[in-house]
């Protein structure tokens, strides 16, 4: 009897080692199977959440069109030369204005190149990139529909969005945009002035871009420019 009273508590205390490990099984396999849920069911990663798409989103040959749809690297403006890029290549949003940021709808570019030239108080950049889950002339209108921001901040400082301007119907596109801007324009230096076109075609968009300490030099450069680029765009390979 007395054997047994001492044996009580060490079978006792096996019982509950027992107990223990199987309850940490079951936690443990519990754990692991709401692990395995809960990775079965991520969070979504669809491109209109992302704004990355796929390259199986784009039609054949449309890399090619990209180069094709750069002007240059000579530009006829005076005073202007080229500007050596460490690389060409480079993804973006057709504009960045207003805060336009990928996501929501809102597209990276693929297979991007861009160009770049710079003169007195002057810089000119062009950027071509293919969209394939919407049309570029869809990105086009997204950028469009941003411009009643008013006003927006970048890293170089506030923008004020000065509005579309006119730009004369281009042949042979699907989309096209001209619009205005000046930054830091209450700053202690002279304000800069940008003026961009953007231009669309099928699966391929362009963006020209001119910076500038005057308002009418950057629009009537960009004018003119667009009309190049339009040729570029839509010329037959």
């Amino acid at each position: 009897m007395t054997s047994l009273r001492r044996s009580l508590p060490a079978l006792a205390a096996a019982v509950g080692i027992l107990l223990t490990a199987a309850c940490g099984l079951n936690s443990s396999s519990s754990s692991s199977a709401g692990g395995q849920r809960s990775s079965a069911a991520p969070l979504s990663t669809s491109s209109a959440l992302t704004g990355v798409q796929s390259p199986h989103d784009f039609a054949p040959g449309v890399e090619e069109q990209i180069g094709e749809a750069l002007i240059g690297p000579d530009l006829d403006v005076v005073d202007v030369r080229s500007v050596p890029l460490e690389s060409p290549y480079a993804d973006d949003v057709l504009s960045p204005v207003c805060g336009n940021r990928p996501g929501g709808g809102v597209y990276l570019s693929a297979f991007g190149q861009r160009r770049q030239w710079t003169g007195p108080d002057l810089e000119i950049e062009q950027f071509s990139g293919a969209w394939g889950v919407i049309p570029a002339a869809e990105a086009v209108a997204q950028v469009r529909g941003k411009l009643g921001c008013g006003t927006y901040r970048e890293r170089e400082g506030p923008h004020r969005v000065l509005g579309e301007r006119h730009l004369p119907k281009l042949a042979g596109l699907d989309g096209q945009l001209m619009f205005c801007e000046v930054v830091d324009e209450d700053g202690p230096e002279r304000p800069t002035y940008i003026c961009t076109a953007l231009l669309a075609r099928d699966g391929v968009a362009t963006r020209i871009q001119a910076r500038a300490t005057g308002a009418d030099q950057a629009e009537q450069l960009v004018g003119e420019l667009s009309v190049q680029a339009a040729r570029a765009l839509t010329a037959e390979p």
